[in-house]
């Protein structure tokens, strides 16, 4: 297996900027919390975003096979009887042939392994799970530091660190079920956009009492 180094080029800052805001002593959050954020909530980014970086190698990789490959071949077929000299003789034609049969047959090959792989693995859902996955798992920390969406009501950030904790674990936990069944989760996005919403939803249309005589 490829190293954890080798797949986090050009590697966002987020894990460093975190963990430099956890520990200033504005956040009032003590020794074991940060500990636990820097072990669990860290690390926990970080192997999601060297996960996601993976399956969009291997992703980009292997459907570029598949649309390059699948071009190619019509236009190997087309010119397996014509060969590249005005006037060829008869071996030269059949040597040219036989070369356009064989490198058909290869992209062809080349194709369905690319294709076979993708559909095997479902890539393309694994990729778009943990893209998404990650970018909520950081989010998410932005508003606890923040003390913004469904952190708001907190005073500080210890108090808000237990409920912080049970929403990593629950994105940590929808991750491994999207990606390893068929059930989609309905809670993609991070927790600004739940309550927040609603309660400016309801703020816009108050609820009329009907008052039956």
């Amino acid at each position: 297996m490829c190293s954890t180094v080798s797949w986090c080029i050009n590697k966002s800052e987020f894990s460093s900027r975190f963990g430099e805001l956890i520990n200033t002593e504005d956040n009032k959050l003590d020794a074991m919390s940060k500990q636990i954020l820097r072990n669990r909530y860290i690390n926990l980014v970080n192997s999601l975003e060297v996960a996601s970086k993976r399956s969009s190698f291997w992703f980009t990789t292997l459907n570029t096979l598949t649309t390059v490959g699948s071009i190619i071949v019509p236009a190997l077929i087309s010119v397996q009887d014509r060969t590249f000299q005005a006037n060829a003789s008869d071996h030269d034609q059949v040597t040219h042939e036989n070369n356009i049969y064989w490198a058909s047959w290869g992209v062809s090959l080349m194709v369905t392994l690319s294709n076979a792989l993708l559909r095997l693995f479902s890539l393309d859902k694994t990729y778009i799970t943990r893209k998404i996955k990650s970018n909520h798992l950081k989010s998410e920390g932005w508003l606890f530091l923040e003390l913004a969406g469904d952190y708001s009501n907190y005073s500080s950030h210890q108090d808000a660190f237990t409920p912080f904790c049970n929403q990593i674990e629950k994105i940590k936990t929808e991750q491994i079920t999207e990606e390893y069944t068929f059930e989609s989760s309905m809670s993609t996005s991070p927790s600004y956009t739940s309550s927040n919403v609603s309660q400016r939803r309801n703020n816009d249309n108050p609820t009329v009492t009907s008052v039956t005589l």
